[in-house]
């Protein structure tokens, strides 16, 4: 019907639909919360569409959901049938939209579409239905749908405006990612170098704190001993963080973790054509590290004959990729790891000796839990606002009685035992407050053995039985031991219940 219109009314039409985009272009632009963008530009397109309702989805990454962030006039049905359980690429209609990367376009009774596969939409007597995908650098990162309710014809132009503006969108839901992530990498710099995270006021931390301010910028390598669960990664980040290779890659490595046979190509890369399946050339992680830090945890499970690269890379800063002939260079810092005394493998031969003096130039110590219960409840309160934080939850203190059992704990898991431990409270805890009821059962029981084990009647019971043990029974002379008199002594046998 366009070819029948005048010039003046061509030109109203390409002035509104030239506004709406520049609205939507500007409004983009304004912020980088995602949800605030994503909500003010669907009000734009439903009210200028003039559609009933709406929703942009932005998929997970990680998990291929497609997350419903934005959304208007919904029945309540649907918006908790949306947000209870996200739909994934390839499932449902916005799924399917995503994982084809094609428009789909309902004139009529769009409800009864089998691609619709929740109850809730179909039921809603959906009649018109567009849903449009949305593209940043030719990857589809998410779903824009529009919904009529009533008998809706939308004329070309208006499609072409929905097309026009999936290009603004899928660049303000890129811009707004690639703010979180850089704001995420900020935080996590700022967290480490404000040493947020080690918790601490006992002597011992306080000495591992020290040292750690003192080596950040030496280049020296550092072995970092401590159980598991202590915080040996925690500390090493610190270290990163601190040092003037900030700016500059961490990389973790569990050498436990990885099989032998992949360690080597792990770490050092390998080239084109090294083995079956090598393709193409392929990075190691001490060449992506180059100019950081890389960690190496559990460095005891290191084969003897990558020892001998990694001690070549701590002499000369040179190693080989698999395959390769030619000595790559890198300036990386070693922070390695341990939680068994490298001493005892050295004398058994597991481990090289020139390499455990390369590494151990530096040896920072980190107490285990029980020997720094003084932070304990410091610990406690960080976990607690950390989780309670994390799952919404107002839990804002713990018991006398929960206290005492954490306090008086062996904690064989060390930090990472506590922290779950608190983690698990936070998500059991009915109130405000953790109660002795919120903890593991094993560790509440092991709190009552171990007090009732120490008690002074427990002992002075143990004690009187070993004297009368001593005398065969014979009261009178195990009264003179004890320096009790005989009717003191039948007392105490019918309190500790003792028949002899």
């Amino acid at each position: 019907m366009n070819e029948f219109l005048s010039l003046p009314e061509t030109l109203e039409r390409q002035n509104k639909k030239l506004s709406i985009l520049y609205d939507i272009a500007l409004t983009v632009g304004k912020s980088l919360d995602l949800k605030t963008i994503l909500n003010d530009v669907l009000g734009k397109i439903i009210t200028f569409i003039g559609v009933d309702s709406g929703a942009i989805f932005v998929i997970n990454d990680e998990t291929l959901e497609m997350v419903p962030v934005s959304f208007q006039n919904l029945s309540d049905e649907i918006v908790d049938d949306l947000c209870k359980k996200n739909v994934k690429v390839g499932e449902c209609m916005c799924g399917s939209i995503a994982e084809c990367d094609r428009e789909v376009i309902i004139l009529e009774k769009a409800s009864g579409d089998p691609r619709f596969t929740r109850e809730s939409q179909k039921k809603s007597g959906i009649e018109f239905y567009a849903g449009l995908p949305l593209k940043s650098k030719g990857k589809v990162i998410g779903v824009l749908c529009v919904m009529a309710f009533t008998p809706y014809t939308p004329d070309e132009d208006l499609v072409d405006i929905l097309r026009a503006a999936t290009m603004p969108i899928g660049l303000a839901i890129e811009n707004a990612r690639l703010f979180e992530n850089t704001k995420k990498d900020a935080e996590e710099r700022l967290r480490y170098c404000s040493f947020e995270g080690i918790i601490g006021n006992s002597p011992k931390m306080k000495e591992v704190l020290a040292m750690v301010r003192k080596v950040t910028d030496a280049p020296s390598s550092i072995l970092i001993y401590g159980e598991s669960g202590t915080g040996k990664e925690l500390v090493a980040r610190a270290v990163h963080f601190n040092s003037i290779r900030k700016e500059k890659p961490f990389i973790a490595v569990n050498c436990a973790a990885i099989p032998e046979n992949l360690l080597e190509s792990e770490l050092f890369g390998y080239v084109r054509g090294a083995f079956t399946g090598a393709n193409a050339d392929k990075k190691g992680l001490f060449e992506a590290a180059n100019g950081g830090t890389i960690f190496l945890d559990e460095v005891e499970a290191m084969p003897r004959n990558l020892q001998v690269k990694l001690l070549r890379v701590l002499q000369d800063r040179t190693f080989f990729k698999v395959g390769s002939p030619m000595p790559l260079s890198v300036d990386v810092r070693i922070i390695a790891a341990t939680n068994q005394e490298l001493e005892e493998a050295v004398k058994a031969k597991q481990f090289r000796e020139d390499l455990y003096y390369r590494l151990n130039v530096i040896k920072i110590e980190l107490p285990l839990l029980r020997e720094r219960a003084g932070d304990i409840s410091l610990l406690i309160r960080y976990f607690m606002h950390k989780y309670s934080k994390r799952m919404n939850k107002n839990i804002r203190r713990i018991s006398v009685d929960a206290l005492d059992i954490l306090i008086n704990h062996s904690w064989p898991g060390n930090i990472r035992e506590l922290e779950n431990t608190i983690e698990r409270a936070v998500v059991i805890a009915e109130t405000d407050e953790i109660r002795k009821e919120d903890l593991p059962i094993d560790i509440a029981t092991h709190y009552h053995d171990v007090r009732k084990f120490w008690s002074l009647e427990n002992i002075e019971r143990e004690h009187i039985l070993k004297v009368l043990g001593l005398v065969r029974g014979n009261k009178s002379k195990a009264s003179r031991l004890l320096g009790l008199d005989v009717t003191t002594l039948w007392r105490k046998l019918k309190k500790y219940n003792i028949d002899v």
